[in-house]
């Protein structure tokens, strides 16, 4: 699941998008489980500010197009 928010944070633009399209959890849920996902790659993926996120070049060098092949596979 962590790599479902992962993706969708990145398309929609925010964590707080994801929390609403997804109805069963809030923003802070979708936090943790992308930080958990960093925690076991053991690289940030997410630059978070308060008004926005943004790939780091891991995340985009590594996981967000894997993920997305992932995903599309599923």
């Amino acid at each position: 699941m962590p790599c479902r928010y992962f993706v969708r944070a990145i398309e929609k633009g925010s964590f707080s998008a994801v929390a609403k399209e997804r109805g069963e959890l809030g923003q802070p849920a979708v936090s943790k489980q992308i930080s958990a996902l960093e925690d076991e790659l053991g690289t940030e993926l997410i630059h978070r500010t308060s008004r926005s996120i943004a790939l780091t070049e891991a995340g985009v060098a590594t996981l967000y197009e894997s993920a997305l092949h992932i995903l599309d596979d599923f």
